[in-house]
């Protein structure tokens, strides 16, 4: 794997993990939604050391680069610090409830991000904290339109506005949700290095453009880099974190005590 390969995945990591130091009680499971290199895992274990994890991804080539750069050996077999991996869409149930869900670039992997984040909500116990990164609105627009007037449709229905992100995690199971957003430019040197990024981000299927459509469709972006039109990649980047809200029985009415305010 080269090590440049997940430098967008660890800049969003590390920015994840600085919303973290706040936290009062570590915790103890955590779900890793999408692999990312490694780059979350690394970090989420350096803070919380006990934590067990367990990390699932809809694409192998992606557990196994997770798996090889943590290149666990018998040390770490024997003390349980192996990650279990399993391949499987973001939607698709996580087993037991977890403390925590990490999600680095993983929502746009999947068609439906309200059933993402109902999927997240179920995995994670009562007060379990989620915390994601994913592509906003304003994300490759230069490149969208490019494509659009020459035929090549690219709905890109997953790339969302961060209020509307909100609105989903507090209607789909998430109490005080909290999103913001950076702008993030990626300048290339090379055809190659940009390609290898689209790829490694998952552009394609960010954008949805109908694989029917992604031959004619690179051979557009091709053409505007051997023009100078494309040496940049603009993406909108959003953070977001929540909390897991109780889950009431229909028969059940959450009741709150408050103490009198004394005058006086």
């Amino acid at each position: 794997m080269n090590p440049d390969t997940y430098a967008v995945h660890r800049h969003l990591a590390h920015t994840m993990n600085e919303r973290l130091a706040l936290l009062k009680h570590p915790p103890k499971q955590i779900i890793l939604a999408g692999a990312d290199g490694d780059c979350g895992r690394s970090l989420l274990a350096a803070r919380f050391p006990h934590a067990r994890f367990r990390e699932y991804d809809p694409r192998p080539e992606f557990l196994h680069d997770a798996a090889q750069a943590r290149n666990h050996g018998l040390l770490a077999k024997l003390t349980g610090k192996t990650v279990a991996q399993t391949c499987q869409a973001v939607h698709q149930t996580l087993g037991l409830p977890a403390d925590m869900l990490w999600a680095n670039l993983s929502l746009h992997t999947a068609a439906d991000p309200v059933a993402v984040f109902d999927n997240w909500a179920n995995a994670l116990q009562t007060g379990g904290l989620l915390f994601f990164s994913h592509l906003g609105i304003d994300s490759l627009q230069d490149v969208r339109a490019l494509l659009t007037e020459n035929g090549c449709p690219c709905p890109a229905p997953t790339l969302r506005d961060m209020h509307d992100l909100g609105d989903m995690m507090f209607h789909h199971g998430f109490c005080d949700p909290v999103t913001d957003t950076e702008k993030l430019v990626l300048t290339y040197q090379s055809r190659t290095a940009l390609w290898q990024d689209w790829q490694t981000l998952g552009l394609w299927q960010a954008l949805q453009c109908p694989e029917s459509e992604q031959e004619r469709a690179r051979a557009l972006l091709d053409q505007a880099w051997d023009t100078g039109a494309l040496r940049r990649l603009n993406l909108e980047t959003v953070f977001g974190h929540a909390v897991k809200k109780a889950v009431l029985a229909d028969n059940e009415r959450e009741i709150r005590f408050v103490r009198p305010t004394q005058h006086g």
